[in-house]
């Protein structure tokens, strides 16, 4: 299990962690926990079983690159429907919604909120440290 955190906002934050992966490095999953005014929320997220987190890193490289802004809304879902996020260009930062959710049965439960994230600087770090997070380890798993 690999505890590397990437943390986006604070106090209020999103954090990715604790990625399991299979013998072969392949990333299986990880945990998502969203933290806001009291709340806690966890979710044990599964990769997609092609391209695991791949699209997900690659929303944060998206958001990095176009720091100055874009038009829409630039969002991400998983596998299973149980992490949700959308990201919208405010001028001067970037808002960041997200939905935590039961993936069986959505109704059951889900936690939601929004993160207000600097464009620049701190959407280069994330997208950083999610690359980190999810690159093949450098030695095999055993």
């Amino acid at each position: 299990m690999e505890t590397v955190r990437v943390e986006v906002g604070r106090p209020e934050r999103l954090t990715f962690g604790d990625v399991q992966r299979g013998s072969d490095g392949v990333v299986l999953s990880m945990v998502v926990a969203a933290e806001l005014n009291g709340l806690t929320a966890r979710r044990d997220v599964v990769s997609h079983y092609k391209n695991g987190f791949d699209d997900l890193a690659l929303l944060f490289t998206d958001l990095a690159e176009h720091w100055r802004g874009w038009s829409g809304t630039k969002d991400y879902r998983s596998i299973e429907g149980d992490l949700l996020l959308q990201a919208d260009h405010t001028g001067s930062h970037v808002e960041l919604h997200f939905t935590l959710q039961d993936s069986e049965f959505h109704n059951s439960w889900s936690a939601r909120g929004k993160l207000t994230l600097d464009a620049g600087e701190e959407l280069a770090r994330v997208s950083e440290d999610l690359k980190k997070l999810f690159s093949p380890p450098q030695e095999p798993i055993r």
